[in-house]
């Protein structure tokens, strides 16, 4: 978890620092190599932004997932009983010995940052799983469309053309066949009227 939050931060900075160097953060390698092992732990998906899973991705959100529970049991074993030790858990002692120092700074520190933290490690997976995107969106009220939605309109209009051309061709084609049986009925026509003519003229005679 260490790992995920310091790569984090790289990426933050180095996106913020690279417009003052008049430099695209996209096109450093080093920015690209700490994206792939903040995201995928150097395990890229082959579809990677149409919500294809890989171990790595997998073990990223587990990962956030499980530091969630460890923030939240933390809070329960911090929590005091009184004012007083409430009082002496939000301060560190140096005066009594190291490993009283190491204790308080954890309990102390880690209550400090325990927002910012939990807040990171809650929002993690909504990158990774998509049942986790759409829990949270219905709990903040906050609808976010899945990927797959922006994925299917192209597919649909391309579909909703090539019906459309099926239509065209099926309406050219009944044109073509019935072309033959106009210049059937018009040839018909033609020789009905030739034979009128005719008789009419032997009539006259």
């Amino acid at each position: 978890m260490a790992i995920l939050c310091f790569s984090g931060l790289a990426i933050l900075l180095i996106k913020d620092l690279a417009p003052l160097f008049d430099m695209n953060a996209k096109e450093l390698p080093i920015y690209t190599t700490i994206v792939r092992l903040h995201r995928w732990l150097f395990m890229k998906p082959e579809n990677a932004h149409e919500g294809g899973q890989s171990l790595g991705r997998i073990l990223t959100a587990v990962s956030a997932i499980c530091m969630s529970i460890v923030l939240l049991s933390g809070v329960v074993i911090w929590w005091p009983k009184t004012k007083k030790a409430l009082k002496s858990r939000l301060t560190v002692s140096t005066n009594k010995g190291f490993r009283r120092f190491v204790y308080d700074s954890h309990v102390s520190l880690g209550i400090y940052v325990f927002i910012f933290l939990f807040l990171m490690t809650l929002t993690g997976p909504v990158f990774s799983f998509g049942w986790y995107r759409a829990g949270m969106s219905k709990l903040f009220g906050q609808p976010m469309p899945p990927k797959e939605m922006k994925m299917q309109q192209p597919k649909d209009g391309s579909q909703q053309a090539a019906t459309n051309d099926k239509a065209f061709a099926q309406t050219d084609t009944s044109q073509m066949k019935g072309q033959p049986q106009a210049h059937k009925e018009g040839a018909k026509d033609m020789k009905g009227d030739q034979h009128g003519k005719k008789t009419k003229g032997w009539k006259a005679f």
